[in-house]
């Protein structure tokens, strides 16, 4: 992994705190010789070596050249292996104004440093087995989080229990390796294959995968959040809706037929989950050249929405329009709802409805009192999530990356189960056995190529 680095002798240092003004500012050093630098700009001339290891001492820190003092505060040893690196790390924690900040990096880096790449620290705990690479993925997923939800799958993901499912996995692979492979080099001393052991550890791996896998849908929904879309004929309440899901008068709501004309964006969490919200312009035949290109804008969204709300109005009934639209967006992203009912019973139209597109939803609301609101909120996060939802009872899959690595490692554990009970040689499995075994330490680290190391790392923040 050593090729991964610039040089893995090399002392790194960068700002490890936020850009911007701040009550206190820190400036990190990892590598052997985080120390001797630390000395080389610090006053009293103490040793840091003789400093007591997770400690804070006082510390003044000057500029090599003119000896003038740049700033004074607290700094922080951590001794190899007990660091996150895996490296003596030094921290500095002084004044968080930009300019001094600057200032005492640049002592740092004239005393020997070199600038860290983004997540080079994290890369260093990787390489150093202070984390996998699930867990080293997990530290950008906390500092990205945009929900509490994200950000507690995140930690679990740090603390380790995808890392666990995976190995326990692989370690079920490996147990069928140990019986496939013994076969195969000592036939004499083994005899034949013991079936039934083999089959009971893939199968055993086979589940832990499978239940991995059906993670990952509502794993990315809470990382990555959904595409929401209101649309609806003009006036059938689409911004007022916006407006009362987002608590804010964000979209302009006039009783003029076509006052929206391009594609309003607003940003909720519903249940958890990042929801970017879209009212769209009222889709509707018109010679307006404006709002000819808000209409096509609208059916863009919705054809690329993961949920879309269909929106008429119980005031004035379902038209021939509405229910040609809703006969072309009938599918299990659709939810449908019945606007304006505080002004006029919305039931009977309800009840027309669901006949028709049953068992899709049909939910009664008013934008204006926030009656249904709970109900349509509930219905939105339930046809995203496929009704599942498996915060605080697996770990949870929310990468991508993660997912196809999860796929191919399912697909060859279930070819190495169908050439077992095929009675097919040996050699056969143990080719399929090993290609899940790759995969799965793909997600840990373990079989992970060195270009999609640089990638992940390369997305974190520098001096994380």
């Amino acid at each position: 992994m050593d090729s991964m680095r610039d040089d893995p002798t090399d002392t790194i240092a960068a700002i490890a705190t936020a850009p911007g003004a701040g009550a206190i500012g820190i400036v990190r050093v990892s590598g052997p010789l985080a120390f001797e630098i630390a000395d080389a700009v610090t006053r009293p001339k103490k040793s840091v070596n003789a400093q007591p290891p997770r400690a804070l001492k006082r510390s003044v820190i000057y500029d090599l050249e003119t000896g003038e003092i740049i700033d004074d505060g607290l700094l922080a040893t951590f001794v190899a292996p007990h660091s996150f690196t895996g490296e003596h790390v030094i921290e500095f924690q002084g004044h968080g104004g930009p300019v001094v900040l600057k200032r005492v990096f640049a002592a740092f880096l004239a005393a020997g440093a070199r600038t860290a790449r983004p997540g080079e620290f994290s890369e260093r705990a990787f390489v150093n087995g202070k984390l996998d690479l699930a867990q080293a993925e997990a530290i950008a997923d906390m500092i990205a989080a945009g929900t509490v939800a994200a950000q507690r799958i995140a930690r679990r993901q740090l603390n380790g229990e995808l890392s666990f499912a995976v190995k326990k996995a692989a370690r079920a692979i490996q147990e069928a390796l140990m019986f496939v492979e013994a076969s195969i080099d000592f036939p004499e001393e083994v005899g034949d294959l013991n079936v039934v052991a083999v089959d009971t550890a893939l199968s055993t791996a086979q589940e832990i995968i499978e239940r991995l896998v059906d993670t990952a849908a509502y794993g990315r929904r809470i990382r990555d959040g959904i595409t929401l879309v209101l649309t609806g004929r003009p006036n059938v309440g689409k911004s007022s809706l916006l407006n009362t899901l987002s608590g804010t008068e964000r979209a302009i709501v006039t009783p003029i037929p076509g006052t929206t004309r391009d594609i309003v964006e607003e940003t909720l969490i519903l249940h958890g989950i990042p929801v970017r919200a879209l009212d769209t312009a009222g889709i509707r035949e018109t010679n307006d050249p404006v709002e000819i290109i808000g209409v096509e804008r609208a059916r863009t969204a919705v054809e690329n929405a993961d949920v879309v709300v269909a929106i008429l109005d119980s005031n004035v009934g379902a038209t021939f329009e509405d229910y040609a639209s809703l006969d072309v967006l009938a599918s299990n992203r659709l939810v449908i709802v019945v606007n304006k009912s505080d002004i006029a019973d919305a039931e009977p139209l309800c009840a027309l409805l669901r006949m028709r597109y049953d068992p899709i939803s049909i939910i009664a609301v008013s934008a204006t009192t926030g009656s249904g609101l709970a109900e349509l909120i509930d219905e939105i996060v339930a046809v995203a999530t496929k009704g599942e939802a498996w915060e605080g009872i697996d770990p949870l899959v929310t990468s991508a990356r993660h997912e196809a690595a999860l796929f191919s490692a399912k697909d060859a554990n279930y070819c190495a189960q169908v050439t077992l009970r095929l009675g097919l040689p040996a050699e056969l499995i143990a080719v399929d056995a090993h290609a899940a075994l790759a995969s799965l330490g793909e997600i840990t680290g373990e079989t992970a190529r060195e270009d999609i190391l640089k990638s992940i790392f390369a997305r974190f923040c520098i001096g994380k």
